[in-house]
């Protein structure tokens, strides 16, 4: 009897041993026929005869069991709506005499990695995409201090003095950005009560300042009343900032930013609209990836990073809500944020602010 046979014949302790495991796992015995599958092994695989995994793992247990044969790896990728990647690793099981050099069966086994390298990839990316931010300010700093070193013309110094400044402030707001997105990610921050009206209230202080550098106004329709809600109130304020610094960024001058604040289908509302240069269809799918945007020229004038609508989607998706974009390209942007209400909410004095 071959290993494989002596394992998947060895009684109830084995067998259940196998299926509790989450590996796919296929014994073979000495003529590469498949005698022992465990639970995961046929969860994993659509259909052994006709499918491309199932397929695959049958090939390789029938050279695995051939003379001289050594184990092996790869990687199977398995068509379909949702695509999929599997690693499947198959070695003989030790010769039984040394005179043929034979085994005594191969086992198999294989574990879905689509997720493993889907984060590989965006690790990638992150990382890539984190250097080029950085590196474009730093190499325009660099330049600007070489022009401005032994420059006499007050004028020329308080220029270049300004751009400094702000790829200073760009380099500044990308990394504030990136530990809010760590924070968010790792669900760091003690939850409360939070009130949107008073926070929403002070991030239209706080970004008043750069709406009025880039000639665009910002009003604000807030209840009278508390409206709260259980949150991370650091979180919260990342949010409603980046839909507010979004819509002032993509504003032409003489533009208009409102910021709206109610009670919805028993749902806290932020609903923040711009009349900007809006979103073309084609990438509404994608704006709320990280570094991703709709014109990067834009953003090197207004100093974006490229991650506000990330955070947005990560807070919302930690604080159980859902986020909403409506936009047409030069009709501008909508983006209209639900979220569960805390326990001090009150249930009157907030119908009459509902859209």
């Amino acid at each position: 009897m071959s290993a494989p046979q002596q394992i998947a014949s060895h009684g109830p302790t084995s067998a259940e041993a196998l299926d509790l495991l989450p590996t796919g796992i296929v014994l073979a015995d000495v003529s590469g026929r498949m005698v022992r599958r465990n639970a995961a092994a046929d969860a994993l695989v659509d259909s052994w005869e006709d499918g491309v995994l199932g397929r695959r793992i049958a090939e390789r247990l029938a050279d695995a069991v051939r003379p001289g044969a050594g184990p092996t790896r790869e990687q199977v990728r398995v068509p379909g709506h949702e695509p999929r990647v599997f690693e499947v690793s198959v070695r003989p099981v030790a010769a039984v005499t040394a005179a043929t050099g034979g085994s005594s069966g191969a086992v198999a086994l294989f574990e879905d990695v689509t997720e493993r390298l889907r984060v590989e990839v965006v690790r990638r990316d992150f990382v890539a995409n984190v250097s080029h931010e950085l590196k474009t300010p730093m190499g325009a700093i660099s330049l600007l201090a070489e022009a401005l070193e032994g420059e006499r013309d007050p004028e020329v110094v308080e220029r270049l003095s300004g751009r400094i400044g702000t790829e200073a402030r760009r380099v500044s707001d990308l990394v504030e950005d990136l530990l809010d997105l760590r924070a968010i990610e790792e669900d760091s921050g003690a939850s409360s009560s939070v009130d949107l009206v008073t926070l929403a209230s002070e991030v239209v202080d706080r970004v008043e300042p750069m709406a009025q550098r880039l000639g665009v106004a910002v009003e604000a329709d807030l209840p009278t009343s508390d409206l709260r809600v259980d949150g991370v109130r650091t979180q919260l304020v990342s949010l409603v900032r980046n839909l507010v610094e979004n819509g002032v960024k993509y504003s032409d001058e003489g533009g208009l930013v409102q910021v709206h604040v109610s009670e919805a289908n028993g749902r806290a509302l932020v609903r923040v609209s711009d009349d900007g240069v809006g979103i073309p269809a084609g990438d509404h799918d994608r704006v709320f990836e990280r570094f991703y945007r709709v014109d990067r020229a834009r953003n090197r004038d207004t100093g974006g990073s490229g991650l506000g609508l990330s955070i947005v989607r990560n807070v919302v998706q930690g604080h159980g809500g859902t986020v909403d974009l409506e936009s047409r390209e030069g009709g501008g942007t909508t983006v209209t944020v639900r979220l569960p209400f805390g326990a001090g909410t009150p249930a009157v004095g907030i119908g009459e602010f509902a859209p």
